[in-house]
Order: C-alpha cells, then structure tokens, then sequence
C-alpha cells in the first residue's frame, strides 16, 4: 500500500538548501572561490543525505547531482591546468582514475547545474578558443543556477599551488561518488536545457516508438525538478510501459509521499490499483483525484471510474 504523508515542509528544505549554501548568489572572491564551492558541495551533500534519510529519494538524488557536478568540474579543470602547466604524459594520465573523466559525464550526473559548462568554458578561454568559451557561457548562464564566481585565478597557480587543490576536490569527489549513483542519462549532445523538465518530456514525446529510451527522459525530467508532482506521475507512466514496474512504483509512491493531495499522482495510482484488480483501492485514490483535478485530467479521471463503477 502506498504511504500517503504530507511531506511538503521536507521538500521546501531543498529550496532553502540550496539558497543557504549560495547556489543562487554571485558571491566569490579572488582565491577563496574555489575554497567557497568547496564548502558549498559539503553543504549540499549534507542536505542531500538529510532529504534522503526523510525518504525524498528523488530529491536528495537532485540535491547530491548538483554537489557532484560542481566539485568534479573543479577537479577536470584542475586537471587540465596541470596538463597544461606541463603535468604528466597526457589528460588522460592527469585524470587517472577519477570517477568522472569529461564535461559530458559529468553533465550526465548532475543535469540541473550549469557548473560543467562554466568550467568548460573557462578551460576554453584559457585555451584561446573564444567562440567556444563564449558558446559555453551562455550555456551556464541559461541555467537559473548560474553565479558569477570567478576562478579565473587559478590559471595563474603554479603546478605545486593547484595540486593540493586538486588532491581535497578529488577527496571530496569520492566521498560524493561513493553514495551518489546516478539514474540520469545523457540521451543527446549537451545542449544546456539540461536542467530543464520541458526539455526532457519533448525528448520523451520524440521517443515514444521506444519506450526504454522515452522512460529515461521521463525520468530525467523528473530528477532535473524533483519538487514538481505531476512528473512523478507522468515518468510511473512511462517506466510502467517501458516494463520496469518495480522503478515505476517505486516513482509513485515517492510522488504520494511528497504530494499526497495531487490529482495526477492520485489518478496514475489509481489506474495502477485498477489494473492490479483491486478497484476498492483505486476507488480511494480517484476520491482524492477528483478534489483537486480540472479539464481533461478531471476528464479521464470520471472515466476511469465510470469503469471501476461502484
């Protein structure tokens, strides 16, 4: 039976984590930004593992992507300092083992920051690739995540000055990695509307004829906007007709537990109940549908219980 709890308080600490820990600010200076990121993604995983113990699974998996993205895009370009500044045979060999070993991968983890392009970007511009570097950053700005820190200092560091950085943003990289494990996927080039749900459910709507793949961008869609009800329901629907029943209940019953009133998540479950053949539960769960439903929801709510009848 799904757990219906009111977890509206708990999901507002996502917002208040994220603002406390200045995501959303401008502040930065010269050769603290690095030290300030730092802290930031301590911060970060903390909330994330605080949302994750309150069971907002989905939420904290956002919370943690952000931290992830943010501390391994210091590390890459760290790294590529090092190779440039003459450090090792190649940047494969800078990377080494690291977890994350390009932009890509890294945008892959953490899909709602814009910190991979703005650290790309800066590694162009140190490279005198311009039109690159200038593409890049209006690829960050567009995320409302973005800041305007500057690490341009650390190109002036020697080889010994960055690295100890490289060595506590690598640590702290593994500590996220060893407890954070992804489920968003890259399914197109990066674009920079990554962190954008509408972005992923026209990917979704694009796959359709494949419904593994169209599950993915539903399920991306979700964890880029973990606080959005209605996504939970849509992302059960496509993993149910992708044939992953198992992650498909596990996303409803998440979305009843953050959003217990809503009519969409109520409806999907409603119609899971129905087809499982127990219409006294989906009955409970249209009851709560029709309350809060309009239009073409509210529609295909009445007659899906025309169906049920009783």
């Amino acid at each position: 039976m799904f757990k219906k709890t009111v977890a509206f308080i708990l999901a507002a600490a996502l917002l208040i984590s994220l603002c406390s820990c200045g995501l959303l600010s401008g502040r930065g200076g010269k050769n603290t930004a690095h030290e300030e990121l730092m802290a930031e993604v301590r911060e970060l995983a903390a909330a994330a593992a605080e949302q994750y113990d309150a069971r907002l699974t989905f939420e904290s998996e956002y919370v943690w992507g952000l931290a992830q993205a943010e501390i391994s895009s210091l590390r890459l370009f760290i790294d590529w300092l090092l190779w440039l500044g003459g450090e090792g045979e190649n940047i494969t060999a800078v990377i080494g083992d690291a977890p994350y070993r390009s932009w890509e991968e890294i945008i892959a983890a953490g899909i709602g920051s814009p910190a991979p392009f703005s650290f790309e970007g800066l590694l162009c511009r140190v490279m005198g690739e311009k039109e690159r570097s200038e593409e890049l950053y209006e690829k960050a700005k567009y995320n409302p995540l973005y800041s305007e820190r500057d690490f341009r200092y650390l190109r002036d560091l020697s080889v010994d000055e960055l690295r100890p950085i490289r060595e506590e943003a690598a640590k702290l990289e593994l500590e996220i990695y060893g407890v954070y494990t992804p489920r968003t996927v890259l399914l197109a080039p990066p674009t920079g509307a990554e962190f954008s749900p509408a972005y992923h459910l026209a990917m979704a709507e694009e796959m359709a004829e494949d419904p593994k793949t169209a599950a993915a961008c539903a399920l991306n869609a979700l964890l880029a906007s973990p606080l959005t009800p209605s996504l939970y329901a849509g992302a059960s629907v496509y993993e149910l007709n992708a044939g992953n029943a198992e992650l498909a209940l596990e996303i409803l019953n998440d979305g009843l537990f953050l959003a217990p009133e809503d009519a969409s998540v109520n409806y999907v479950a409603a119609l899971v109940f129905h087809a499982a053949g127990d219409d006294a539960s989906a009955r409970s769960f249209i009851d709560t549908a029709k309350a809060k439903a309009d239009g073409e929801l509210l529609e295909n709510i009445n007659r899906l219980a025309g169906q049920i009848g009783g």
